[in-house]
């Protein structure tokens, strides 16, 4: 997995979620701070993706994580 950032635009410098999860392989996992990435985003970006590409992925936010996201590539 690779995590890339935007180059361009109104989000330079700030994380791509739809293009880090393209890198993910399978039983690959993901923790990243909700200070980089909105919860919210991230369940939408997996979700159409999954829906486009066939891929699977969860995505969990649990409290006890203190801010700390997962994403997890399932397929």
């Amino acid at each position: 997995m690779e995590i890339i950032r935007h180059n361009t635009g109104k989000d330079a410098g700030h994380i791509s979620v739809l293009h880090t999860i393209r890198t993910m392989e399978i039983g690959e996992t993901w923790d990243a701070p909700e200070s980089d990435v909105v919860v919210e985003y991230a369940r939408n970006a997996c979700s159409r993706y999954s829906y486009i590409s066939g891929r699977a992925y969860t995505v969990n936010a649990p409290k006890d994580r203190e801010g700390i996201i997962r994403i997890t590539r399932t397929k």
